[in-house]
């Protein structure tokens, strides 16, 4: 199965801006992030997965105030085991923890499959030590 990956720099971003932007909004709430879409587009490492022409959805990485890296992101509804790809996909790009809030139950079961261990509630966290290649 092929996920293309598309950052807003990219002028294949532009054809599903409009519809991320509208999943982005009504995310919001249940994501736990009062940011807008201008904000996490062009503030965070963000990028949006889609597959046959279709929407999958998000993630955007970015830094809190400690300085650790968080993950957050949203998807259109029953895409949940293409979320599970795209999140693992993501994951390699990083080394280090990677942090992120689980908000719901299906947020949860994403995380733990792609290798997160919950540290406390709902705060998840995924060590990526494998070494990087370099070409």
């Amino acid at each position: 199965m092929l996920i293309n990956v598309w950052i807003p720099s990219n002028k294949e971003f532009k054809k599903f801006e409009g519809e991320c932007r509208k999943l982005y909004e009504i995310s919001q709430a249940q994501i736990c992030d009062d940011n807008s879409f201008e904000f996490i587009k062009n503030n965070t490492l963000f990028y949006l997965f889609e597959n046959k022409n279709c929407l999958i959805g998000a993630i955007y990485y970015f830094l809190d105030k400690d300085g650790k890296l968080f993950l957050n992101g949203f998807a259109n509804r029953k895409m949940h085991g293409l979320c599970v790809e795209c999140l693992r996909m993501s994951l390699e790009w990083f080394k280090g923890s990677i942090y992120a809030e689980a908000q719901n139950r299906a947020s949860a079961l994403c995380l733990l499959k792609c290798g997160f261990r919950r540290i406390d509630g709902k705060l998840f966290c995924y060590i990526n030590d494998k070494k990087r290649l370099n070409y």
